[in-house]
């Protein structure tokens, strides 16, 4: 057996990255490899991994760039040395790549190779503060993040473009869809800034002056930080600014996603995310923007649309094609599932992961 300490950033919520490792540690190969996974707080992902026999410890890892935090995050450096050394760790891998400071004092300690998991946006000076030049193997989901890796000198050889993956049996197209004279357009993620749900009502906006058949629902919900309430509070307000809520609905935070994306005719993503392949397993198209890990995912005019968001007029023709036209939605949507079953597979994935572990630990 070969253990393999995961490092988490979150342990009391499931996002995409969560719910990406949790594919991963529930589906590698348990006859060799032993995971133990690292979260920072409790909640609902550790109930989650240790519910699927999964071990998981919760060890506080504070932000390792706050200068408020310098005596804890060595602390908690050391802990986690500790704990890797206890576990006989011989690889550790983070889900979440601003924990790269820990990853390198782990393996300054113990000498183990380490790998990092690029799932967010990266600036190239990002890539240089985080020290990617000095981790052994990094994954990067998009074409985006690896070419931000490759401007700031690293080796390109220790980069994999490794896309997300999604649960095939889970997410199924629904059998018959029920007739409806009311066209559904769902946008799904924590209500925040960089998810842009302001955008997504302006473009509802447009849409309901032109068809007014067609749906809208937000899906998700705020943490609770006074920044992300606070955008969250504007965009109700814009609702009530533009006098959608006979149109838009908001669904709150849902954790039956499966069922989530049978409630839609269309997703629409103006950021990126794993989201985007569970809509398209579900049998859904998918119109998303040119940004991370969308142009990598949605095979532009087969699976989907992959739009600028401004002017956001190209977005709403898109939007009404699709409502006016069951059979373009029908056919588009069958071709994202078929997409999805060449491209997303957990297994696939697992092996793609597994074979960067090989190469690390010959």
């Amino acid at each position: 057996m070969i253990p393999i300490l995961y490092l988490s950033h979150c342990g009391s919520s499931i996002g995409g990255g969560e719910k990406q490792l949790a594919y991963l540690v529930t589906n590698i190969d348990r006859k060799r490899y032993q995971p133990l996974v690292v979260c920072p707080d409790d909640g609902v992902f550790v109930e989650h991994l240790r519910c699927a026999d999964i071990p998981t410890v919760v060890l506080a890892v504070p932000s390792w760039r706050k200068a408020k935090s310098l005596i804890a995050r060595y602390r908690a450096a050391e802990k986690l040395a500790a704990l890797a050394k206890t576990h006989n760790a011989t690889l550790v891998h983070t889900s979440d790549s601003w924990l790269n400071p820990y990853l390198l004092h782990i393996r300054k300690r113990l000498g183990i190779p380490v790998v990092s998991h690029v799932r967010t946006l990266l600036t190239t000076d990002q890539v240089r503060k985080y020290k990617f030049n000095e981790i052994d193997r990094i994954i990067a989901i998009s074409k985006e993040s690896k070419t931000a890796l490759t401007q700031a000198a690293t080796d390109a050889q220790k980069i994999d473009l490794i896309l997300n993956c999604v649960d095939l049996d889970a997410f199924q197209p629904a059998p018959r869809p029920e007739p409806s004279t009311e066209y559904v357009v769902g946008i799904v993620g924590r209500i925040e800034p960089f998810k842009r749900q302001k955008e997504f009502i302006e473009i509802a906006t447009a849409v309901i002056a032109q068809n007014r058949n067609v749906r809208f629902h937000i899906i998700g919900a705020a943490l609770n930080t006074p920044e992300h309430r606070a955008y969250e509070q504007e965009v109700h307000q814009w609702v009530l600014k533009y006098q959608l809520q006979e149109f838009l609905h908001f669904r709150g935070h849902r954790t039956d996603m499966p069922n989530v994306m049978q409630e839609l005719d269309l997703l629409v993503t103006l950021s990126a995310g794993s989201v985007i392949a569970e809509a398209m397993a579900a049998g859904k198209p998918v119109i998303g923007t040119p940004i991370g890990s969308t142009p990598d995912t949605i095979v532009h005019g087969v699976t989907g649309y992959v739009v600028p968001l401004h002017p956001i007029e190209a977005i709403v023709n898109k939007i009404l094609a699709f409502a006016t036209d069951p059979d373009l939605n029908t056919r588009i949507g069958q071709h994202a599932r078929k997409h999805a079953e060449e491209t997303f597979g957990i297994k696939a994935h697992v092996q793609k992961v597994q074979g960067i572990y090989e190469e690390l630990l010959k």
